[in-house]
């Protein structure tokens, strides 16, 4: 077996070279998960059973979630980190050992689909007895969070979707426009925003999330009880459930005027 950093070059050099990554990405997903890919790569344990592990995981998090006790709540919070770092050591898995497979693409979809909003969902669920906020308020706030939370997903492969299901097989009646604008097109015309808008966009990344709420839970129990705008996490779902459908709206904005140009860039070169 190669050393970590050997083996850190072999499976994650492709997911880190040349890309914008969201804060902890490198030293807090894929820097613990190649330890877990070390010991993986040991056993017979197929990419597959391991985004199997990584659904439970979150499922086990979810179930926690909804108890009382914070400490469990706590515990919760760590086996959603766990379901991120197992969604990335079985693509780390994958590509050392060369077993890909469609399968696998949708097991990774369904767990981005499942678990954020089941995230939200559960959280409210779980505080509504305990906040001093409106109990249908925070319902509200965590219906309306993890639906976004899909939304967001679902607008990031719609294009995906479009160009497999309609643009390949009726190339004829769907034509492009070169003069269409991309988004590095959009990026470059509004570059004095572009800094704000990467900062604002941090937060969408779910690992970023779960810390952030594991930070007002600890300073709503340990730190400061009673204190201004208290209990912290309520009010960081409410943040939430207007900070994520306004990322949607971005999303349905850029896919509008960008999608002949989507369809441009997925072209398969002759």
């Amino acid at each position: 077996m190669e050393p970590i950093a050997q083996l850190r070059e072999i499976t994650q050099r492709e997911k880190l070279e040349n890309r914008e990554r969201p804060w902890g990405y490198r030293w807090f997903q894929r820097g613990p998960s190649i330890y877990l890919t070390w010991v993986l790569l040991r056993t017979s344990i197929a990419p597959n059973a391991i985004t199997i592990l990584s659904i439970l995981s979150g499922f086990g998090g979810t179930y926690l979630l909804l108890c009382p006790n914070w400490n469990i709540k706590l515990l919760a919070l760590f086996l959603f980190y766990l379901n991120l770092l197992l969604d990335r050591v079985d693509g780390e898995v994958a590509r050392y050992k060369k077993q890909f497979s469609l399968k696998g693409i949708y097991l990774d979809e369904l767990n981005h689909y499942i678990i954020p909003p089941l995230f939200f969902l559960s959280l409210a669920w779980g505080i509504k007895d305990i906040t001093a906020y409106s109990q249908s308020l925070v319902l509200l706030a965590g219906i309306w969070a993890g639906f976004a939370s899909i939304l967001l997903r679902l607008t990031h492969n719609i294009p995906y979707g479009i160009f497999v299901k309609k643009y390949t097989k009726h190339r004829e009646i769907f034509p492009l426009l070169e003069s269409s604008p991309t988004v590095s097109s959009l990026r470059t015309s509004h570059s004095f925003l572009y800094p704000l808008l990467r900062f604002i966009h941090q937060f969408q990344d779910f690992f970023l999330t779960i810390v952030l709420f594991a930070i007002s839970s600890l300073i709503e129990q340990y730190v400061v009880r009673n204190g201004f705008l208290f209990p912290y996490t309520s009010l960081l779902l409410f943040v939430y459930a207007v900070y994520l459908p306004m990322l949607v709206l971005e999303n349905i904005f850029k896919g509008v005027i960008t999608i002949e140009s989507r369809m441009q860039e997925l072209e398969i070169p002759d």
